[in-house]
C-alpha cells in the first residue's frame, strides 16, 4: 500500500511539473512552436513518460490553461485571507497581472484562439469569474471603496468586449500586453472607485 502511495505521489508530482514547465514554454514560445519532445527535454525526461501522462499536446494544453487560471484564483485566495482591504487584493491582482503579461509570447494569444474546447473553457470560466466579480465590487461598495451608483454587471461585460477587441484587433502585435492590460485597468478601477477608494489604489499600487 505505501508503495502505491509513492507511486501515486511521484506521477501527481510529475503531473504538476510537465504542467509548469509546459505552460512556461508555451507562454514563451507560443503554442505552434513548442513540440512534446520539447517539453520532455526541458524536463529530462523520456517522451514516453510524457506520453503515458498526457496523450497528445491539445489535452496537454487544455490543462495546462485550467492549471494556471487555478493557481492564480488560489494565490488570490491566499492572499485574500490577511489582506488590509479589497484595494490590497485589487492591487496584489494587477501585480500578479502585470508580471505574467510580461513574460508572454503575443503569439500565444494568437494561436490559441485557434482551440475550441479552450475557447469554450475561457467563456465559462469567465461566467464563474464574473459573479465573484459582482461579490467583490459589492464587499468594496460596503466599505465605501467603490462606488454604488454603478451597474457593474455592465461594467463586466464593457470589459469583456473591450478584451475581446484587443484579440480581434491584435492590438498585442502594436502594444506590449502588460502595458494594455495597465492601461485598460487603471481607466476601469478609477472609475469605479471612491475618493476613498482612489486614495487606497494610489497607495498600494506606489508601493507595489
Amino acid at each position: 500500500m505505501r508503495k502505491t502511495g509513492n507511486i501515486t505521489a511521484y506521477r501527481e508530482n510529475l503531473r504538476n511539473k510537465i504542467l509548469n514547465t509546459a505552460m512556461t514554454l508555451f507562454k514563451q514560445r507560443g503554442i505552434k512552436a513548442v513540440r512534446m519532445d520539447d517539453i520532455a527535454t526541458e524536463m529530462g525526461i523520456s517522451k514516453r513518460t510524457l506520453y503515458e501522462i498526457y496523450s497528445n499536446k491539445e489535452d496537454l494544453l487544455y490543462e495546462c490553461v485550467k492549471n494556471d487560471g487555478k493557481t492564480m484564483s488560489e494565490k488570490l485566495t491566499d492572499y485574500a485571507t490577511t489582506a488590509e482591504n479589497e484595494m490590497a487584493v485589487l492591487a496584489f491582482f494587477i501585480k500578479l497581472k502585470l508580471n505574467d503579461l510580461g513574460n508572454i509570447n503575443p503569439l500565444f494569444f494568437a494561436e490559441i484562439n485557434k482551440y475550441g474546447r479552450i475557447v469554450n473553457y475561457f467563456k465559462e470560466n469567465g461566467e464563474i469569474q464574473a459573479a465573484h466579480s459582482q461579490e467583490f465590487m459589492q464587499s468594496g461598495i460596503e466599505h465605501g471603496f467603490f462606488r454604488k451608483d454603478i451597474n457593474y454587471d455592465i461594467i463586466n461585460k464593457l470589459g469583456d468586449a473591450a478584451m475581446n477587441h484587443v484579440m480581434q484587433a491584435r492590438l498585442y502585435e502594436k502594444y506590449k500586453l502588460d502595458e494594455i492590460f495597465h492601461s485598460f485597468i487603471v481607466v476601469f478601477l478609477r472609475g469605479c472607485c471612491t475618493e476613498k477608494g482612489l486614495e487606497y489604489l494610489d497607495k498600494f499600487t506606489e508601493e507595489m
